[in-house]
């Protein structure tokens, strides 16, 4: 599912404009963004965490030509799955 088919899909079941999911989604994702580069947990409540993590320097290959380059650290979001979700997608 892309971000079009998740705002159509969201405005069908919520009875909510395109155009206002489209912006509350906008809100989401910019808000996530903000507290993960502060350095804080963003958790929903049966959906899962978002969670800053930083991913230490580390050798890579350049695929083009073999090189061996030295990536720089970074920080990363990483997300957990909350028990719930896991639960309700291997439901029968």
């Amino acid at each position: 599912m892309n971000r079009s088919q998740l705002i159509n899909e969201l405005s069908e079941k919520t009875e909510i404009s395109k155009r206002d999911v489209k912006t509350i989604l906008d809100a989401f994702t910019e808000m996530v963004a903000e507290k993960t580069k502060a350095g804080d947990r963003v958790f929903i409540p049966g959906f899962g965490a978002f969670k800053p993590r930083l991913q230490t320097s580390r050798p890579a290959r350049n695929p083009r030509n073999g090189d061996v380059i030295q990536l720089i650290p970074r920080t990363i979001v990483h997300f957990k799955c909350a028990s719930l979700l896991i639960e309700k997608m291997n439901q029968k």
